[in-house]
């Protein structure tokens, strides 16, 4: 059965779901404000998961179950009910977004409805579950609402880092059953998933808006990692190569794989093989995969980096519309057995320039699931 939720976009969507068809232009990458004019409708189809994941392990469940209970135990019954939820329960459980809070409803609680020691708590248990790198981003990405609310106009005035962001947990934190995190708003999820040993971070959604900014005299760029990497991956191809890895047909305008693609069917895989690669460009692969596993905690990243990196000569890039770092729909994939990374610079009306879409996905490991439909 499906939900269908009114969906005006993040920032730079005005008419789509926040996805990208092939051949289609209207799928995404629009010109909406934040938050701006309905849209179409955004569709969320629940699918049967399970908790067979293919994760290597490595994960430090025994401390993140030790402080999601420490979270749990901050809240009153009302809001209890409202963060801790079924794990059985799976739409809620795919029902993220990059869209702002305000046009996809979350579930959970915000991070606003937290008292001061609750949010922390929240923060305390995400910041265990992340590696250092993981947790800085969220603070980034949250501080890019901020500076957007700081612009006003077009919808931004309603952002902000309280407001935006929900937090959920799945089923009771164990060291031996399966249970989940989710945190996320406006250009970010974080689904994690853990099942003893076992750990999925996908689906993730990472997005900046604009790509830096200057905060507290600093200047933030919350997809810097993701984006130098993967820029710099496409720069060290030739000619050839470049022209091999372009897409062959269909117009990428967003992500194809974002927030309501969970029935585990991806695009047929083209674009250039990895096997044919230098071994420094192998290595400029594995440097672009590296910043989205590497926002788990340290054990569990190195596994599964060692797993993408035993898989590489089987994976696949590709490219179209652009691939420089400050042109428009320059759109950038990584597509292996297990691995799947879309990236692309989109607009928006919020700010002058482009702005960065980014979804990691493990196709055996999503939600933990091996079976997402």
């Amino acid at each position: 059965m499906a939900t269908l939720l009114a969906a005006a976009g993040c920032s730079s969507d005005s008419s789509s779901t926040g996805t990208a068809t092939p051949g289609s232009s209207s799928q995404g990458g629009g010109q909406g404000g934040p938050g701006g004019g309905m849209g179409n409708l955004q569709t969320f189809t629940a699918v049967n998961l399970n908790t067979d994941g293919a994760s290597p392990g490595g994960a430090n469940t025994a401390a993140v179950v030790t402080a999601a209970q420490a979270f749990l135990a901050t809240l009153d019954d009302t809001l209890k009910a409202k963060i801790n939820l079924a794990f059985t329960d799976n739409q809620s459980r795919q029902t993220w977004s990059n869209y702002p809070a305000s046009t996809v409803a979350r579930k959970g609680v915000a991070l606003k409805d937290l008292s001061e020691a609750q949010r922390a708590a929240a923060l305390a248990m995400m910041k265990v579950a992340l590696s250092a790198d993981g947790f800085q981003q969220v603070l980034n990405i949250q501080k890019a609402d901020d500076y957007l609310n700081s612009l006003g106009g077009q919808g931004a005035d309603g952002f902000g880092n309280l407001v935006d962001y929900y937090v959920a947990v799945y089923g009771a934190p164990s060291a031996t059953d399966p249970f989940m995190l989710q945190f996320g708003g406006h250009h970010l999820a974080r689904n994690l998933t853990y099942n003893g040993a076992k750990v999925s971070e996908t689906p993730q959604f990472v997005g900046s808006e604009p790509t830096s900014f200057t905060s507290g005299g600093q200047t933030v760029a919350p997809v810097k990692d993701e984006s130098t990497a993967m820029f710099a991956l496409f720069a060290s191809l030739s000619d050839s190569e470049k022209s091999a890895a372009k897409l062959s047909s269909g117009t990428y305008d967003d992500l194809m794989m974002g927030p309501t693609h969970d029935d585990g069917v991806y695009p047929a895989s083209e674009g250039l093989a990895v096997s044919g690669l230098t071994a420094a460009q192998k290595k400029l692969v594995l440097a672009a995969i590296t910043p989205y596993v590497d926002d788990l905690a340290d054990d569990a990243a190195a596994k599964l980096l060692a797993e993408y990196e035993a898989e590489l000569d089987s994976t696949k890039i590709a490219w179209a519309n652009n691939t420089g770092p400050e042109d428009e729909s320059s759109y950038l994939r990584i597509d292996g057995p297990s691995v799947w990374i879309e990236f692309i610079n989109t607009r928006s009306r919020s700010t002058p320039n482009i702005h960065y879409h980014s979804v990691y996905r493990d196709k055996t490991n999503d939600y933990g699931s091996t079976k997402p439909s």
